[in-house]
């Protein structure tokens, strides 16, 4: 992924391959907040009322998430790992797999219904250019559902994890990229709760968390965490013209 006002050399295709080869062949099982991801695209994508939707999952990794897509619709998922493609056939037959960078992805069929981005965005070195792919990828009317690290929120958690290609996106940014290619449905952010310096280290105390919860108001609380822009990841869909 490019950072913008550097000229800091990206890691090859092949140095990224490896990377996630090795990252892949460690992976087992999706942790809680993969879990909460899911449950929000699934969400989105039942919202679409799309009877049997053609899915494509950019950047599906192990291909868990396009194995549980697959339930609902004929999903595909690209990927450019090969460890992560092969793990993926083996795991998920109902879904169909490809090793390829996603950008010049020759797919025989560009007329899919939704094309679902799972925290890929950040870790491509043309991220506009990704977008545009995507965008030829859908019929006129499909829709993307993507999540990426929001940004703010990143930058206050203690650590996160490095992966060859890092960038950073906040909703204004987010926006810009999708201009001209997508009009915006939806753009919020999701899983509260993270983020410890700064204003993030009173919104998210246990001290408050404890109050919410003896005056069940957790929920709607989280809720408004996320309009509000607090919360771990963006989320945005956006429709093809």
């Amino acid at each position: 992924m490019s950072s913008q006002g550097t000229t800091q050399a990206q890691p090859s295709l092949a140095q990224q391959q490896s990377f996630y080869d090795q990252r892949w062949r460690q992976f087992q099982y999706a942790d809680r907040v993969r879990l909460a991801r899911c449950v929000e695209i699934l969400e989105r994508i039942h919202r679409l009322r799309i009877e049997r939707p053609v899915i494509i999952d950019a950047g599906c990794g192990a291909g868990w998430l396009t194995g549980v897509l697959a339930v609902f619709g004929p999903a595909v998922g690209v990927d450019l790992s090969p460890e992560a493609i092969r793990l993926a056939r083996e795991r998920w037959p109902a879904a169909t797999f490809f090793c390829a960078d996603f950008i010049p992805w020759n797919y025989p069929d560009e007329s899919a219904d939704v094309i679902v981005s799972q925290e890929v965005l950040e870790h491509v070195a043309e991220p506009r250019a990704y977008l545009k792919r995507a965008s030829d990828l859908l019929r006129h009317g499909g829709y993307l559902i993507l999540t990426t690290p929001n940004a703010p929120v990143t930058k206050a958690l203690s650590s996160s994890p490095a992966q060859p290609i890092e960038n950073q996106f906040d909703r204004r940014r987010l926006e810009r990229l999708l201009g001209g290619l997508f009009t915006v449905v939806e753009l919020t952010t999701i899983i509260p709760g993270y983020g410890h310096r700064g204003i993030y280290r009173l919104v998210n105390s246990i001290r408050l968390r404890r109050l919410e919860n003896r005056l069940r108001l957790a929920g709607s609380l989280d809720r408004l965490r996320c309009r509000l822009g607090f919360g771990l990841h963006l989320l945005c869909v956006a429709r093809k013209p």
